[in-house]
């Protein structure tokens, strides 16, 4: 026991109590030659590891170190491919005949790889007619392999992994395709990557082939997405010798189908399962259909498996577990070199050193400039204009996030912000979601048709919305829409119809949201009145493919809150909608003369002017404004 201890701490802090050797990269492609003379002398080199540099560009493996079907095979263990960016470093091919075994836009026959910022792009010839269109991106054969931040393009079979009892680590890469895009044996770590099924009708993530593995394939909080809609695909199918793979902690932003799993293709699976699974708002994904039994034609093999792991199951699934028994471990090989503080003074460019980098990259203007073990270079020349950063490598060769940039004149430039994409605003704690499966509908007095829906959620009582322009005009449903992670029915709002939603007494309408999808592939709807405003004019999005799983939003925010009821109408061609409706309590009720309703009018006296005022929904007011109501001293005002 005393020994396994050791062994953990001396695992755990390794990376960090001992100083890496200090040393430049090999051969930087473009500087030192071509990638096919880099490849010679890495090929050649007896070093215990070669560090190979690719600036930003395009380069073609196929026509340059690819045999006949533009197939590149690399035979050195324990080489460094590191890219200067994922997107802008691209390996590709083009093979003109597909194969599994034939088409690897890169081909590692043995271990030790260290791949980082890296676009892998198989361009192979697709036959539309053909059975298979097998285009690799990634052939590798070797054991303790490690990729990181790496791009894999492709169709059908993208990332290979031959059988056998190898391991490889991913982190924070990027896998594309189709069909079987992640195949073979091996025990593979996929450690918050993004699998990403591209445009086809049934597509399948998986296909492994494992040959006793004890874990197989594992994803380790990792996203599904992909240009395809809930249901169309499968998490895998079972291929060959003894087949394992799990999701754990995933985030399915696309959804597989309620079974999850496919047809064995040559034998049953031994463990496909799932842990934790979560929609793309973080709610846990529906596993109660997921496939239990399995048979298979080819082999007469049978299983029944259970594909729901509990937390102790889904606990083993480490990557000292699964990859790391022997003390590797590579989510600490692939861990990078914080940004150096750089500063210059004259020509000289000077930074904090770090006993953890092998060495330091330069770049001006976002182009490679040298490398050096130093904590500092001397910039020959240069432009004063230009903006000069420096990046840390690991022992393993990739680098770090850039430094702040500097120019020769001394100036810091500050680092540009990074600019994430909005996500979708969390819901008001005041919004609520009517759909047709909440209420019930009815008809209004005099009328012959359901024209009049009600909610009929506890505490929601109170809502309804009709159809009170026609009373020809039922309320009907259309098609499911997918609302923040839930499945709605929606209304059928019909062309030209205003409608009336109706509220309780003491809540007022601030905003609200039609979530849904015009009727019609070619014919826009638009909102084109609401509460009496008929300048709105808000279209609702065409109808396409992916409706029901990205419908169009709307929103209308009132300038004032709306209490008791407002009309709406869609016109030109019929909507499908559900309705966020997002409220506020207003504190009064509408009085009733002759039947006309007149809003309450309070005065304010003159000795209560310097006193506190609230709004209507309780906050502080400190400048009342003449023509509202507000609260005061417990009573409703209105401020003349």
């Amino acid at each position: 026991m005393k020994g396994f201890i050791t062994t953990l701490i001396t695992t755990a802090l390794s990376a960090s109590m001992f100083a890496v050797n200090k040393q430049n990269f090999d051969f930087v492609v473009g500087v030192d030659g071509t990638w096919a003379q880099a490849k010679a002398a890495a090929e050649k080199s007896t070093k215990s590891r070669f560090y190979i540099f690719f600036p930003d560009g395009q380069y073609d493996f196929g026509k340059t170190t690819g045999d006949s079907n533009q197939k590149t095979t690399f035979s050195k263990g324990n080489v460094s491919f590191i890219g200067q960016s994922m997107n802008g470093v691209v390996f590709y091919n083009a093979p003109t005949a597909e194969g599994i075994g034939t088409t690897a836009t890169i081909y590692f026959k043995n271990g030790g790889i260290y791949m980082q910022d890296i676009t892998l792009k198989n361009n192979g010839y697709v036959n539309t007619s053909a059975s298979a269109n097998r285009l690799v991106c990634l052939q590798d054969e070797g054991d303790k392999s490690i990729y990181k931040n790496v791009k894999m393009l492709s169709g059908q079979d993208t990332y290979y992994t031959p059988k056998g009892t190898r391991r490889t680590y991913l982190e924070n890469c990027e896998i594309h395709g189709t069909v079987d895009f992640i195949c073979g044996g091996g025990q593979v770590y996929f450690n918050k990557c993004l699998i990403y099924c591209e445009n086809r009708a049934n597509d399948v993530i998986t296909a492994p082939a494992g040959s006793g593995d004890k874990y197989g394939y594992v994803f380790e909080s990792c996203t599904i997405d992909g240009a395809i809609s809930d249901g169309s695909f499968t998490l895998g199918r079972s291929w060959q010798q003894k087949p394992r793979a799990v999701y754990l902690n995933t985030t399915m932003k696309k959804k597989p189908s309620a079974a999850g799993w496919g047809n064995p293709m040559n034998t049953c699976p031994a463990l496909f399962a799932e842990y934790n699974s979560k929609d793309a708002y973080g709610n846990a994904v529906d596993l109660s259909q997921r496939r239990r039994s399995y048979s298979c034609t080819k082999d007469g093999s049978t299983a029944n498996i259970n594909p729901v792991l509990n937390s102790w199951e889904a606990s083993q699934y480490t990557i000292q577990n699964v990859v790391g028994s022997d003390g590797w471990a590579p989510d600490k090989d692939a861990a990078l070199i914080s940004a150096r503080q750089l500063t210059a003074n004259g020509n000289k460019l000077s930074w904090n050193d770090d006993t953890n980098a092998m060495c330091y990259f330069i770049f001006c203007d976002g182009k490679y400039v040298a490398h050096t073990t130093q904590s500092s270079y001397s910039v020959n020349g240069g432009n004063t204009n230009s903006i000069y950063t420096v990046r840390a490598a690991n022992a393993m060769g990739g680098l770090g996030s850039s430094s702040n940039g500097v120019k020769l004149s001394g100036e810091i430039i500050p680092d540009e912000p990074v600019v994430e994409p909005d996500p979708e605003p969390e819901p008001s704690e005041n919004e609520h979601v009517f759909h047709f499966d909440n209420g019930q509908t009815s008809m209004r007095a005099g009328t012959d048709k359901e024209n009049v829906w009600t909610c009929t959620d506890n505490g929601f009582t109170g809502y309804k919305w009709e159809i009170s322009s026609r009373d020809d005009k039922p309320v009907l449903y259309g098609n499911d829409v997918t609302y923040r992670g839930k499945t709605y029915k929606t209304f059928k709002g019909s062309n030209g119809a205003q409608a009336t939603l109706t509220m309780p007494d003491g809540v007022a309408a601030s905003k609200i949201t039609f979530i849904g999808y015009t009727n019609d592939a070619d014919v826009l709807s638009v909102l084109s009145e609401i509460a009496g405003d008929s300048t709105v004019n808000i279209t609702l999005d065409k109808n396409n493919t992916n409706y029901a799983t990205s419908p169009a939003k709307i929103t209308y925010e009132f300038s004032e809150p709306v209490c008791k009821d407002f009309t709406f109408t869609f016109s030109v061609k019929q909507a499908c909608f559900i309705i966020a409706l997002e409220s506020e309590y207003c504190g009064c009720e509408k009085i009733q003369v002759n039947d006309d309703p007149t809003p309450v009018k309070l005065t304010i006296s003159d000795e209560m002017e310097d006193s506190t005022y609230f709004d209507l929904s309780g906050r502080k007011i400190a400048n009342p404004i003449p023509g509202k109501v507000y609260i005061h001293a417990g009573k409703k005002v209105l401020i003349r």
